[in-house]
C-alpha cells in the first residue's frame, strides 16, 4: 500500500496566516513615522486573521500539522518584531523589553530543534493565554498611539504587562520542563 497524501501547503487558512507577514511591515511603518491608525489598523487586520485562519482550516477540513506550526512561527515573528520596534521606539520600558527578550530566548531554545527536525511547536498550559495576552497587550500599546495621553493608561500599561509575564514566565517554565524530561535518561 501506498502512504497517505498529504494536505495541500497552499491553502486559504495557510495564506489567511501569511498574511500576517504582509502586515508586519504595515504596523511597524505605522509605528516608525508616527502614523497611529495605520498600525492600530495594521494590528487589527493581524488579529482577525489569527482570530480566523484556525476556524477557517477546521471549517474547509484543510487543518494540518504544517498550518499549525505555520501559525506559531508567523506569530512569534510578528508578536516579538513588534516588541522590538516598539522597544526601539521608546514605546517599550527596558525592564519590560528585558522580561519579553528573557520569554523569546525561552521559545526559541525549547522549540527550535523540535521545529527544525521538522516536528510540531509544543503546547504547554500557558501558550495560548500567553499568546492572547501579548497580543493583547502590543494592541494596547499601539492603540496608545492614537488614544490621548490620559494617566490612567500608565497603571493599565504595567498591570497588563503584569499579567502578561506571569503567562509567559509559566509558558517558559513548562517549556523548560518538557526539554527537561526529553533530554532524562528513563
Amino acid at each position: 500500500m501506498g502512504e497517505e497524501p498529504r494536505p495541500p501547503l497552499l491553502t486559504a487558512a495557510n495564506l489567511l496566516t501569511a498574511s500576517r507577514l504582509a502586515l508586519l511591515p504595515v504596523i511597524i511603518v505605522g509605528l516608525v513615522s508616527g502614523r497611529g491608525y495605520l498600525a492600530a489598523g495594521g494590528m487589527l487586520l493581524a488579529l482577525i486573521t489569527d482570530l480566523l485562519d484556525g476556524r477557517l482550516a477546521r471549517k474547509l477540513q484543510q487543518a494540518s500539522a504544517f498550518g499549525a506550526t505555520l501559525d506559531s512561527v508567523v506569530d512569534f515573528v510578528l508578536i516579538y518584531g513588534l516588541f522590538i520596534t516598539l522597544y526601539l521606539i521608546g514605546r517599550l520600558a527596558p525592564w519590560q523589553f528585558a522580561v519579553i527578550l528573557l520569554a523569546m530566548a525561552t521559545v526559541i531554545v525549547s522549540q527550535a530543534p523540535a521545529l527544525l527536525r521538522g516536528g510540531a511547536v509544543a503546547r504547554t498550559r500557558f501558550s495560548k493565554p500567553a499568546g492572547a495576552l501579548q497580543y493583547t497587550f502590543l494592541l494596547f500599546l499601539i492603540g496608545c498611539e492614537v488614544l490621548p495621553a490620559l494617566p490612567w493608561l500608565r497603571y493599565l500599561n504595567w498591570a497588563l504587562f503584569g499579567v502578561l509575564a506571569l503567562a509567559v514566565a509559566g509558558s517558559g517554565i513548562e517549556c523548560i520542563a518538557s526539554l527537561w524530561r526529553k533530554r532524562r535518561p528513563r
